[in-house]
């Protein structure tokens, strides 16, 4: 089992490890790569694996304005690390103080102190310290300087580009959670909770559930998706809608998930949303009878496109 330990707040030491250091939002195709080849080197090196993350993306630290939008909330980060097998993951609070340190300075700090790594794995785009001044062959040389051997790791390619979270995030963005699902390995999801709304959709023959969630996570754009909706233990195909509805212009609500075959009340509930398709465009429609036929093909859809 994997052990999630704190930097500077678990008293211990990790021990002699192969690391595999990186930010891993949406700890997609290529982190998942990079974290199995870092559990088989400290297989094969009798070593403990030992992953290195941050408690947030540095850039929320860093240049908060421009900040990209998540993939995953820390919580799901850790989940999907641990389904990789590392013995421990190790979470570094990313402040202003860290932020500021040299490469150098960041190795001592953050490795070191709570490691004796042997082995460090990270992807060849890799930049830690200041202004991201640190590079692959600056860690070489702290690897020189303090023992440790470091892999950089190409970057995985698919369909002629790199995986990365940002090429991810823009997929999402674009609506594209297909393509996103794709590189991500399942699918894009997020966790949300369910708030009042003005019920109708449940008028219209298809109540809604109107979440709320963290405004810091990756939404896909504009539409009306085929979903998976996860409650507790139970599953159940989605058509969700994402945006203001231009039907209805005094709308306030920006997610609304239609349960299929569901029937209760789920206000308060906490929801996890994975997106499968997007399956069609809001639009403008001239009475509530074109609207419920047109909310009817989109369930017809959803029971093509997801299954349970």
């Amino acid at each position: 089992m994997t052990e999630v330990v704190w930097h500077r707040t678990e008293h211990g030491h990790v021990g002699e490890t192969a690391v595999a250091l990186g930010v891993f939002d949406g700890v997609h195709i290529g982190h998942q790569t990079l974290i199995r080849d870092a559990v088989e080197a400290a297989h094969d090196e009798g070593l403990s694996c030992c992953v290195v993350t941050f408690d947030r993306d540095p850039d929320q630290v860093v240049t908060p304005r421009r900040a990209a939008p998540q993939l995953t909330t820390l919580e799901d980060k850790l989940a999907l690390i641990a389904e990789l097998g590392p013995d421990v993951v190790l979470v570094v609070p990313f402040d202003s103080t860290l932020a500021a340190v040299s490469p150098e300075s960041f190795i001592d700090d953050v490795l070191m102190r709570m490691l004796t790594p042997r082995i460090v794995i990270v992807g060849e785009d890799f930049r830690f310290g200041a202004r991201a001044a640190g590079d692959v062959s600056t860690l070489r040389a702290c690897g020189v300087r303090d023992g440790f051997e470091v892999i950089a790791h190409e970057l995985v390619m698919r369909d002629g580009a790199p995986v990365t979270s940002t090429r991810i995030r823009g997929l999402v963005a674009a609506g594209d959670v297909a393509s996103a699902a794709a590189l991500l390995g399942r699918p894009h999801r997020l966790s949300g909770v369910v708030v009042g709304g003005r019920s109708r959709g449940r008028r219209l023959g298809a109540p809604t559930a109107n979440l709320s969630f963290d405004d810091r996570m990756a939404l896909p754009g504009p539409g009306v998706y085929a979903a998976r909706v996860r409650h507790g233990t139970d599953a159940y195909r989605a058509a969700v809608s994402i945006g203001l509805p231009p039907t209805f212009t005094d709308a306030t609500s920006r997610f609304e998930a239609h349960l299929l075959d569901f029937d209760g009340d789920l206000y308060g509930a906490a929801l996890v949303v994975e997106f499968i398709e997007r399956i069609g465009e809001h639009r403008r429609y001239a009475s509530e009878d074109q609207l419920a036929l047109a909310i009817s093909d989109f369930v017809a859809q959803v029971r093509r496109h997801v299954g349970l």
